[in-house]
């Protein structure tokens, strides 16, 4: 371990005075973190402070623009864009104490929180008084509130209810001179000036920290039905996607490809829900309000399917027990990290039409120039977003940038995006450019340079 210096001394004396003892880590408390969900990439720099209000994230911020000092936001650290990646003349700034659920309006259906409550936290609240809160991701239990409203994460329901941006409201933030910006909104309609939290969703924590939110809530769902199917190919598949969009209820249309679903089902029998070698796999969910009612539109959907010739097998959850099975399936990261490591990861949107051709070219260009090519391909196909992971033997790592070019020029190929949910982070940001015009571009710099001139939040993260 490195050993602190003077001026990391004097730092870490200045951060302590203002969150105390229990707001600040050293030494092995810092290198004993990782920044990234799948690998150990720990945070070089000489602390972790943790402030416990607002106010202490403003005192720290104004320290750390008197002194020029650079600073990484940290939530969950499940992003895998690179996004919380810390050097060793960075602090890192966690709101992991700032965790406080202040309320849940079951008339004005809004949740008011703190920036470090988990997604899994407020979906438990929000479920303890009739409420749901709509976004929804694997990482749930470890992912933030101020985490998905600086990626904009989306997740599994955005067919439905929309991304982070969506399920909004206000928020509140503070800029990199220690600035509290208070943009608290709870209603609807309001075209009062700029929308502000517009401005910092999707940022990545590059124009400010955000430190609470009031969040959008909806009334929960009384029914809930889902179907896992496997269907003959492509063509049936979008077919099928038509067919599920009249369903008013539907909330997830979750597809897997052949190399995924192969390679989940053979982890064991539980995630086996239906024979591998058919063809695409899909679960569809849908969540209404009539039970009875609900239940009969999702079978005549399904049987309509059947009759068109578009679904070749299914199986229909009974059950709680046997909702949460099928989405296990449908959630097998671990699977993949297990089997698969290393591997390069995509999050990627593509226009519905051509998805399956991008799949294509992309494997064409991956397998003329590696020998060995394995992938999982899965993702929310009704809002366009796919994930692809990639392996093409023990050199992936060295092999990564070679890797997401041949994807991204497949990717460009059909007018793409290269994030559609994830962020650029630190890991994408050399694509950028190739993927967003000249004017863009520079309005974003604009932008950026104006609220931080000397980049000092999150310097390496976007462009």
């Amino acid at each position: 371990m490195i050993p602190a210096t003077a001026a990391d001394q004097d730092l870490i004396a200045e951060v302590r005075a203002i969150v105390g003892e229990r707001g600040v880590l050293t030494g092995e408390d810092v290198r004993g973190r990782s920044c990234d969900p799948f690998r150990a990439v720990p945070p070089l720099g000489p602390m972790i402070a943790r402030p416990a209000s607002t106010s202490e994230v403003s005192r720290i911020m104004a320290l750390c623009a008197r002194r020029g000092q650079r600073v990484v936001t940290h939530g969950g650290r499940t992003g895998v864009a690179g996004g919380a990646y810390a050097g060793p003349d960075e602090l890192v700034i966690s709101l992991e104490r700032m965790a406080r659920i202040e309320e849940i309006c079951d008339i004005g259906l809004v949740a008011v929180v703190e920036a470090g409550v988990t997604v899994e936290a407020l979906q438990n609240a929000a479920a303890a008084r009739g409420l749901l809160y709509p976004v929804d991701l694997g990482a749930r239990g470890s992912a933030t509130i101020g985490g998905t409203i600086a990626t904009n994460a989306g997740g599994n329901r955005v067919l439905r209810w929309g991304m982070t941006r969506q399920n909004l409201l206000g928020l509140e933030a503070v800029l990199i001179d220690g600035t509290a910006v208070s943009a608290m909104n709870r209603l609807t309609k309001n075209n009062t000036g700029y929308d502000l939290k517009h401005v910092l969703v999707g940022s990545e924590g590059t124009l400010a920290i955000v430190t609470r939110a009031v969040m959008r809530l909806v009334p929960a769902p009384s029914s809930q039905a889902v179907a896992f199917v496997s269907v003959a190919g492509h063509e049936a598949l979008l077919a099928l996607l038509g067919l599920a969009r009249r369903l008013s209820t539907l909330s997830a249309f979750e597809v897997m490809w052949p190399d995924y679903y192969d390679l989940v089902s053979a982890s064991g029998a539980d995630r086996r829900p239906v024979e591998p070698g058919r063809g695409p796999c899909v679960l569809i969910e849908a969540m209404g309000y009539s039970a009875v009612l609900d239940r009969k539109i999702f079978e005549d959907f399904l049987e309509g399917a059947y009759e068109a010739g578009l679904i070749a097998e299914a199986v229909v959850a009974a059950s709680d027990r046997q909702i949460a099975e099928l989405w296990r399936v449908r959630e097998a990261s671990e699977v993949i990290v297990r089997e698969m490591s290393p591997f390069v990861s995509f999050d990627v949107s593509v226009d519905v039409r051509h998805v399956e051709a991008f799949v294509e070219r992309a494997k064409t260009l991956l397998g003329a120039a590696y020998r060995l090519v394995r992938t999982a391909t899965f993702g929310h196909l009704g809002d366009n977003n796919i994930h692809i992971a990639v392996h093409v033997g023990p050199g992936t790592a060295a092999e990564e940038t070679n890797v997401e070019r041949l994807v991204y020029q497949a990717l460009g190929e059909f007018c793409g995006a290269i994030t559609a949910e994830h962020g650029i982070g630190q890991l994408k940001r050399a694509f950028l450019p190739d993927h967003k015009s000249a004017g863009e571009m520079t309005m974003m710099r604009r932008l950026r340079d104006g609220l931080d001139p000397d980049r000092l939040l999150n310097r390496d993260v976007l462009f």
